[in-house]
């Protein structure tokens, strides 16, 4: 139930269809299943009840009908009845008989072509016989036979044989045959002899197609046996499935003892004492209910399948604009405000949709105005804080200064009020183009040149700039006030050159620090803490470690004495590239002072 819980709506929706179809679909199979299974058993008893009954009734008419014919042909011909009467007969008249005999045989083969042999018995050893195959049997070697004395000793007149070698035959002594026998009576109904018939066991059934496809499909077997439980006749055997010697070693008692894995029904004919059987292996009949199972499986699947694949496309409709509303207030979180667009439609979604873009639309528009105010109001401070630094100066009269120093003789004046004019287009014009860190370097430059027009070469600038640094855009005027204070306060009091170095380096996250250091008499403890209190105000900037450092009273006039310029970057910084920006000053182990800026280039606030 919790796990069902945790489920998002587009698995709630396709488990609850499924439930919906799947289950009921179950059932109904099943039923179907156990239904087509138990109907196939009956069926397939009932199609064997009525072959073996149609096997019982096609046996008795072929014994009635054998009755009929040897007692028309033979025991009611003259000859026969002659045959008991003399006692003593001449050459001729026993060639005589032998020919009428032949003659008699012969019509019966004629009028029957099934029949194999035709013999007659008699007890008193005279012995007359016909082959349609020109085999000669052999009277003494058939007269030890087995089945001839069973036959002699039966009750009834007319008896079937199970199937037998033909060993008295003169040739295919190996062949296999079932004999008609009929016992010849004299007129005081005493037995005097018997009419052999032997019979190809393959043809005593013709299979009909019903009971072909029958035992392809369940491997069903019809047997008929003798009163002795022996083989007359063997389905598979006609079908050439086994021989006749497994045939005849068979039992039908142990199919009858094995109920588990052998259906077997039996049903006797009126005459002979045969019996019918038709046996059905049960593994037949699981093997057609397993195939029922496994397409019942099979359609189960392909409908769950189907089930699946529709509550999939209906779950997706119903969660798409949900999702999409999901992305859209995360997209809100993080300070993306847009409105989802093809979500309207006429349901409850529709509507939430339609209500969450007229928020969307509200809450946009008191953030513009909100978000310029703020704008303009950073604007405004930034124009004054540069209006503060950079006063504007007129190039003409700058020029002017500059030709007449030329044409007094004061080059040196000229070039200083050259480099003066250069640091002031750069100063005023670095809003309105594109301001590089190349451009603020060579400003820093230009000033250094200036300083050392009026110092005589006091200063030098060493720059170690990073490549592929040099064309990324910056705000103006973050090196030359840092690079001033180092000269105002580094070299104040000193007597020999002050070395500066300029260093950029890209940092982790795509943020650039720039190291401008200097090796004057640097500034003390106190006063470092206090002035990067002032600088770093209200920035995010990592903590310095101040274990060394005393925590003495600073005077605020000394704190207000820093170089307004630094505390104009700083506060351009913030104003630029927001909190996480920052300036601040550092004591170097090997004496002097630096200077750390981090710019965030990808997170300008537009505001140059």
């Amino acid at each position: 139930m919790k796990l069902i819980k945790n489920l998002k709506i587009s698995g709630k929706l396709v488990v609850s269809y499924l439930f919906a179809c799947v289950i009921p679909l179950i059932l109904i199979s099943t039923v179907i299943y156990r239904f087509c299974a138990g109907s196939l058993e009956q069926t397939s008893m009932e199609f064997a009840s009525a072959f073996s009954s149609q096997v019982v009734a096609d046996m008795d008419e072929l014994i009635d009908e054998y009755d009929r014919l040897t007692k028309s042909v033979l025991v009611d011909s003259e000859i026969i009845q002659r045959l008991s009467g003399i006692e003593e007969k001449s050459v001729v008249e026993q060639m005589n008989q032998q020919l009428e005999m032949r003659k008699i045989m012969m019509r019966l083969t004629i009028l029957k072509p099934e029949i194999k042999s035709v013999c007659l018995l008699m007890d008193d050893k005279q012995f007359y016989q016909f082959n349609s195959e020109g085999n000669v049997i052999d009277q003494n070697i058939l007269s030890r036979q087995l089945w001839v004395e069973e036959l002699r000793d039966r009750e009834e007149n007319i008896a079937l044989t199970a199937v037998h070698r033909c060993s008295y035959y003169s040739r295919n002594q190996d062949g296999i045959v079932f004999t008609v026998g009929r016992k010849i009576r004299n007129q005081n109904g005493v037995c005097v002899g018997m009419i052999l018939i032997d019979l190809d066991p393959a043809g005593l059934i013709n299979l009909s197609e019903g009971f072909l496809l029958a035992r392809n499909q369940y491997n069903m077997k019809v047997c008929i046996m003798t009163d002795e439980n022996r083989v007359l006749y063997d389905s598979d055997v006609a079908s050439g499935q086994i021989n006749w010697s497994d045939a005849m070693e068979g039992d039908m008692l142990l199919y009858q003892k094995n109920e588990k894995d052998y259906i077997v029904l039996g049903n006797s004919t009126k005459k002979a004492g045969l019996t019918v059987y038709a046996v059905i292996p049960r593994s037949g009949l699981l093997f057609e209910i397993n195939r029922i199972a496994h397409v019942t499986a099979f359609s189960v699947i392909g409908c769950t399948l189907v089930v699946l694949g529709i509550s999939v496309l209906l779950s997706r409709t119903i969660t798409r604009p949900i999702r999409s509303l999901q992305n859209r207030m995360q997209e809100m979180e993080q300070g993306e405000y847009r409105i989802l667009e093809g979500g309207e439609t006429g349901d409850e979604i529709g509507g939430l949709v339609l209500s969450y873009n007229h928020m969307v639309i509200r809450i946009k528009t008191l953030i513009e105005k909100v978000y310029l105010g703020e704008i303009k109001q950073k604007n405004a401070q930034y124009l004054a804080l540069q209006t503060q630094i950079n006063p504007h100066m007129l190039y003409n009269t700058l020029e002017s200064i500059r030709m007449k120093a030329l044409r007094s003789g004061a080059d040196e004046v000229a070039e200083m009020v050259k480099l003066l004019a250069r640091m002031f287009r750069t100063a005023l014009n670095g809003q309105s183009s594109g301001h590089t860190i190349r451009d603020e370097t060579e400003y820093a430059q230009d000033y250094i040149r200036l300083q050392n027009l009026r110092f005589r070469d006091m200063f030098s600038l060493h720059v170690d700039m990073e490549d592929g640094l040099w064309e990324i855009p910056v705000i103006p005027l973050i090196f030359q006030p840092v690079i001033e204070n180092s000269i105002e306060h580094g070299f104040r009091g000193r007597n020999h050159p002050l070395h500066i170095t300029l260093q950029g380096k890209q940092a982790e996250g795509g943020d650039i620090l720039f190291y401008i250091c200097d090796d004057g008499k640097g500034i003390s403890p106190e006063r470092l803490r206090a002035v990067n209190e002032k600088l770093t105000e209200g920035m995010a900037v990592p903590e310095i470690d101040e274990a060394k450092t005393e925590k003495t009273e600073v005077r605020e006039e000394e704190a207000e004495e820093t170089s307004i310029g630094l505390k104009n970057i700083a506060e351009r910084l913030k104003l630029q590239y927001g909190r996480s920006c920052y300036l601040r000053l550092f004591e170097r182990k090997e004496g002097g002072m630096g200077v750390e800026i981090r710019i965030c280039p990808d997170k300008e606030s537009g505001v140059l």
